[in-house]
């Protein structure tokens, strides 16, 4: 079905089915307990059998009573950076809820650090993870998804995605990276009946966010204090990104005004944030509004070096 300004709706009905790679806890989990509630087929993926049975007794509670039978809902522990243990997990989700129509690939990381204070390692690990372990899963669901000519494909980015400051290095890139998949999945995909989204959370109060504080440069928090940013419920950025897929959105919605202009000025190729008549009016404005962000972001990170004895250049 199509909906305003001809964009195809995806809102995956009751017995539909949704799975979600790092959908153990945090944004993830967030995600599940909705399609969960909507009477959806649910499969959570992620690594830690603890932290799946927790996720697990949480989508029971969150499915709706009563019914002919109760939802099947899954706790798969795999690792997307195995893609042969991936596929395994995937043709087990679908043998026991039915094919696919919805996989949200949200398993990623990040460990903020200055650029000259992490090695080669941090930075491999985070691209394989957070870049690899995407091109794994939506290769494990793809060909079934082109087969029936239906389903779509969320991969969820960051605001890291469109922009980037002091602190994560070794982080943005991936998310960069993920972008850049998207519009090229979404391109090649014209006309297959598969659709594809990308989402650019903020700032999302999750226990992966605690434990990226806990490694956060003094540089990166004073630049990210100087940019305004607001930390989100995750139950509020969650329920942001379902309503986008619902609509069918490319660009999914962020809880975050500022970030979601700061998108539309980056769509390049792909459909644009915002209705296009809304893309011309905000044309002549929006440079300026990204120039004051940048001047911003430059001064806090210069302040912030010269008071901790990193002269400014000559």
């Amino acid at each position: 079905m199509r909906g305003l300004f001809g964009r195809r709706r995806c809102a995956p009905a009751a017995g539909e089915h949704v799975l979600i790679t790092g959908g153990s806890k945090g944004l993830g989990l967030e995600l599940a307990r909705l399609y969960a509630a909507r009477g959806c087929k649910v499969t959570v993926v992620a690594r830690s059998q603890p932290d799946l049975d927790a996720a697990l007794d949480q989508l029971r509670a969150a499915a709706p009573a009563g019914g002919a039978a109760p939802p099947v809902l899954q706790a798969l522990s795999a690792d997307t950076c195995d893609a042969a243990k991936l596929k395994r997990a995937f043709e087990q989700a679908e043998a026991q809820a039915g094919p696919i129509e919805l996989l949200i690939c949200n398993a990623g990381f990040s460990v903020p650090g200055l650029f000259i204070e992490q090695g080669p390692d941090v930075f491999e690990r985070t691209m394989r993870v957070n870049y690899l372990g995407t091109v794994n899963s939506v290769q494990a669901a793809l060909p079934g998804m082109l087969a029936r000519r239906s389903g779509r494909v969320v991969l969820v980015a960051s605001m890291l995605g469109v922009l980037g400051f002091a602190g994560y290095c070794s982080y943005a890139p991936t998310k960069w990276a993920l972008r850049g998949l998207a519009d090229c999945l979404r391109n090649e995909l014209q006309g297959t009946g598969v659709g594809v989204s990308v989402a650019y959370p903020p700032d999302t109060d999750t226990p992966g966010y605690q434990v990226e504080m806990e490694s956060k440069p003094a540089l990166c928090k004073a630049v990210n204090s100087a940019l305004g940013s607001e930390l989100f419920p995750a139950a509020k950025v969650a329920g942001v990104l379902v309503g986008g897929i619902d609509a069918g959105a490319y660009h999914l919605p962020s809880p975050d005004v500022g970030q979601n202009l700061l998108v539309a000025l980056m769509t390049g190729l792909s459909p644009k944030r915002f209705w296009l008549p809304v893309h011309v009016v905000l044309g002549p404005v929006m440079p300026l509004v990204s120039s004051v962000f940048a001047w911003v972001a430059d001064r806090a990170a210069r302040r912030h070096n010269q008071e901790h004895g990193m002269p400014p250049s000559k």
